[in-house]
């Protein structure tokens, strides 16, 4: 009999479960494809550039998150179904059931949900595994076969896992029967709609919402300003202290908004007579003044777990166009090789019979420099003092022009360019001459430590590196640029030159020819050596490894660009399907309470019908509730997660945003879509015909 009624009370909940099921399904199957990658042999073996492809960390940290994040989505939701049928524990209860077997019911109804979930989940995670294996292969540029496999050990795992979460779940939901008295159960609900005007706490907590949130914004556009100075009069663990003060401001100016500011928003607009009695106006005010003090905690989490994911499904995308930005620079051409490995790579290009569809030389003398640019990170500046190469304007402008499709610069007399290898957020252009600055006092000094040179100015700083940033010590030597009579009075005891050569797409698929010429690529060591009191450099070759400055005297663009694609891809892949599930779990958590409350809105509409009210008035009604609740947690979320992507976006010089947009916008899709499917449903609960029973 127990078993009976286990079932049929599972069959006659479907559609309470459907959302919840959904979400459960999701979670199982991203979490068994990704163990499935894990132990897939193919990704074990997976080698780029002579290098191991190792993922197995990163794929147990997203598995970890995909847990977690289950568990806390099943505690909420079988609370929330536990205390939408204490009415029904209560006539249980009075018909002579025991509470133990009542706790057996719900107990036993629980396993069989997570069973039906365990078992769509493993079914469509057998299904699309290698759909899912696929997708990352191409996000990581990877062309493999990939086999259609079953992994035995990733079923075993899931369902270990998933399994104990449904008996611990199911083992909770017994022990809170026990929880609650006959009296208590056959109660309504003790909520109250009447709607209460706001007090002056109300007030206070409503005004300081806007407050707080826009306090929080302030000081995450405003980091490279506000935090220099804090550091310097309090040292750098105040950046700890100042990053975790914008987070709490916003989670508490959340709840604030949720709590009173709306309250304090729908009093004003029943003040505002002209809007509050036009059409259904007043019943919409009064409603949601009713569900958002109802729900006021479960839209401030929506909203902070929505920034959550939108910051760091942006973020991904930012930090992917970054590293694609970066590799760029690094090395901006196919192939870029040393004066010492000139003959040899000669050589293998005219064995693979190589015709480069453009080639350029550049000569750079290493010489001693000293000057110091502004910061707004540093009130005294940042202090340049070392190694530093010269190169002629001729040549910049000619490397550039090819690498780079920028136009020629043009240098007066003892005015130089100086390339740093820093964020230009973390920099201050030099000072231009005009509005009663003279010439002369315009840019900032340069000291070359020799004798017989004319005092430099720096006119300015840029942040691209001709032949790329990995050949001058992955950017430790900043690069001036000095008009060619210059150049030639600078005497250095080291002149480096660098050969950059660019190759056609057929020749760049040639296998051998790359790895000949990858086999080429030695370590240089930039030494340093003290004679008559002046600072020499040396770049020197050795089989010794050594803890000076180091770069590879062959730098190819195509394996370097495979391995970052690789790494970038994965982390991609994963960043958008753990955020694919919190996005599930967050809409699924707004439908089920909006359609809980679906049941204890039927009588009410069913009155407003009676009084004359139209079935497309009512269906407008509920289509604009439901979109304030979903809506106003999504824009908020945004908004905070738009300057939660800013604020990184300083540290990381301000990368294109595009991507980053485009990805959170298509994330933003899919709460629009669980509001449509929300409203559809919520409409078809309360506004069916006067003369029908509905049931849920």
């Amino acid at each position: 009999m127990l078993l009976h009624l286990t079932v049929r009370n599972a069959i006659n909940h479907a559609r309470d479960y459907a959302a919840y099921v959904i979400a459960c399904v999701a979670a199982i199957v991203v979490y068994f494809c990704f163990t499935s990658i894990q132990t897939a042999p193919i990704f074990r073996h997976l080698k780029m550039a002579g290098e191991s492809l190792a993922f197995g960390r990163m794929i147990q940290v997203a598995g970890l998150i995909i847990l977690l994040f289950a568990a806390f989505f099943l505690a909420y939701a079988n609370l929330f179904f536990i205390k939408r049928r204490r009415r029904e524990i209560g006539v249980l209860s009075v018909i002579g059931v025991t509470k133990f077997q009542i706790s057996l019911l719900f107990f036993f109804e629980s396993l069989i949900i997570g069973v039906i979930a365990l078992i769509i989940g493993l079914l469509f995670g057998i299904l699309f595994s290698k759909l899912f294996a696929m997708l990352l292969l191409r996000m990581m540029g990877i062309a493999v076969a990939m086999p259609f496999l079953i992994s035995w050990r990733a079923i075993e795992q899931t369902t270990f896992t998933f399994g104990g979460l449904f008996l611990l779940t199911g083992f909770l939901n017994s022990t809170m029967i026990y929880r609650y008295q006959l009296v208590t159960l056959l109660q309504p609900s003790a909520v109250s709609r009447k709607v209460r005007r706001p007090n002056w706490l109300t007030y206070l907590w409503g005004v300081i919402a806007p407050v707080l949130i826009i306090s929080g914004y302030y000081l995450a556009d405003q980091t490279l300003v506000l935090m220099p100075s804090l550091e310097r009069r309090y040292g750098f663990g105040i950046d700890l202290v100042y990053l975790l003060t914008i987070l709490l401001l916003e989670i508490f100016g959340t709840l604030a908004f949720f709590q009173a500011y709306t309250q304090i928003w729908l009093q004003l607009e029943r003040h505002w007579k002209r809007l509050y009695y036009r059409g259904t106006h007043l019943l919409n005010v009064t409603n949601l003044s009713f569900r958002f003090k109802k729900n006021a905690k479960m839209l401030w989490m929506i909203t902070i777990l929505s920034a959550v994911t939108i910051t760091a499904i942006g973020s991904a995308a930012m930090i992917y166009t970054h590293g694609q930005d970066t590799l760029r620079q690094n090395i901006p051409v196919d192939l870029v090789y040393t004066q010492s490995q000139k003959a040899a790579v000669d050589k293998i290009l005219t064995q693979y019979h190589v015709q480069p569809v453009s080639q350029t030389m550049s000569s750079f003398k290493l010489v001693d420099a000293r000057f110091k640019v502004n910061s707004p990170l540093n009130r005294e500046g940042i202090k340049m003092d070392g190694a530093a190469v010269v190169m002629p304007l001729s040549q910049y402008n000619q490397v550039m022009a090819q690498q780079f499709k920028l136009p020629a610069t043009k240098l007066k007399k003892n005015t130089v360019v100086t390339i740093i290898n820093l964020p230009l957020t973390m920099l201050k252009m030099p000072r231009r001459a005009g509005a009663g600055l003279p010439p002369k006092r315009a840019g900032i000094p340069l000291q070359l430590k020799q004798s017989g040179l004319s005092d430099f100015r720096i006119v300015h700083i840029r942040k691209l590196f001709p032949n790329g940033s990995d050949v001058f010590f992955d950017g430790n030597l900043n690069v001036i640029v000095a008009n060619d009579a210059e150049y030639q009075q600078v005497q250095a005891t080291s002149v480096d030159q660098i050969y950059a050569v660019q190759l056609s797409a057929a020749q760049q698929k040639q296998k051998r020819l790359m790895r000949d010429l990858f086999r080429l690529s030695q370590k240089h060591y930039l030494m340093t050596h003290k004679k008559a009191g002046q600072t020499h450099y040396e770049i020197k070759t050795t089989d010794q490894r050594l803890e000076e400055l180091s770069r590879y005297s062959v730098l190819l663009k195509k394996p370097n660009r495979d391995i970052a694609n690789a790494n970038f891809g994965f982390y991609m892949y994963v960043a958008i399907f753990i955020a694919l599930i919190f996005m599930l779990a967050t809409g699924s958590i707004i439908m089920l309470k909006q359609l809980s409350e679906a049941q204890e809105e039927i009588l009410q509409y069913k009155t407003l019908k009676k009084i004359g009210m139209s079935d497309g008035e009512i269906k407008r009604t509920i289509y604009f509730q439901i979109l304030m609740l979903f809506l106003l947690p999504i824009i908020l979320g945004s908004m905070h997660a738009f300057f939660a992507i800013r604020l990184l976006g300083l540290f990381l010089d301000n990368p294109g945003l595009q991507l980053a947009y485009i990805v959170c916008g298509l994330f933003i899709i899919i709460y629009f879509v669980f509001y449509l499917i929300t409203a559809n449903i919520y409409n078809r609960i309360v506004n069916a015909p006067l003369n029908s029973d509905v049931f849920y």
